[in-house]
C-alpha cells in the first residue's frame, strides 16, 4: 500500500476555495430571496411536513412540502389555523397510525376535513378544485407509488383527469370550415 493511499485526505487550497465559494453563494441567495427564505421557514415552523408524514404514513419531500403548504394557504384562507388545530390534536392524542386518528374523529369533524385536504393534495398532486386548481406535483403525486416500478409515470400534463374538451373547428372569414 502506498503512502499516498494510507494518509488522510488533507484540505487543499482548491477545496477550501470551492467551499468558500459555495458558502458565499448560499449567503448571497439568502439575502437576494428573503421572501422565499421566510416562506420556507414558515412551512417548517408550522410543522406541516411532520403532520403530512403522519397523515400519508411515509416520509415526505421537504421541497414538495413547502410547495403544498404555500398552495394550501392560497386556496384555504384559514389553513394555518386549521393545520395548527390538527397538529395540536395529533400531539395531544399521540396516535400510532393515521387509521387510529381517522377512527377517533367524526366524518364531519373539521380536523378530519383538514386531514383529508392534506392527504388528497399529496396523493393527487393538486391543490384546489375546478378551474382554480393548482398543479404542485404530477409524476411525484403519491397516487403513482403503487405502480412506480411497473408502469412509467408520465411527466407531463395538467394533473389527473385534465383532458379538456375538443377544440372548436377553425373557421374562415366566410364561415366555412378550413
Amino acid at each position: 500500500m502506498s503512502a499516498v493511499n494510507s494518509s488522510p485526505r488533507s484540505l487543499s487550497r482548491r477545496r477550501l476555495l470551492q467551499g468558500m465559494a459555495v458558502l458565499s453563494l448560499s449567503a448571497a441567495c439568502a439575502t437576494l430571496f428573503p421572501v422565499e427564505m421566510a416562506q420556507a421557514r414558515e412551512g417548517v415552523d408550522s410543522n406541516f411536513s411532520a403532520v403530512s408524514a403522519f397523515l400519508v404514513n411515509r416520509p415526505v419531500s421537504p421541497v414538495l412540502s413547502q410547495r403544498y403548504y404555500q398552495a394550501l394557504q392560497r386556496h384555504v384562507k384559514d389553513f394555518p389555523q386549521r393545520l395548527s388545530a390538527l397538529d395540536d390534536y395529533l400531539a395531544a392524542h399521540a396516535f400510532a397510525h393515521v387509521d387510529s386518528f381517522l377512527q377517533a374523529v367524526g366524518e364531519n369533524d373539521p380536523l378530519r376535513q383538514t386531514a383529508a385536504l392534506i392527504i388528497g393534495s399529496w396523493y393527487t398532486g393538486v391543490v384546489g378544485e375546478g378551474a382554480e386548481s393548482e398543479l404542485i406535483a404530477y409524476s411525484d403525486a403519491m397516487m403513482y407509488l403503487p405502480t412506480r416500478g411497473i408502469l412509467v409515470v408520465p411527466s407531463y400534463g395538467g394533473g389527473p383527469n385534465s383532458w379538456g374538451s375538443k377544440p372548436a373547428s377553425p373557421q374562415t372569414n366566410k364561415g366555412v370550415t378550413a
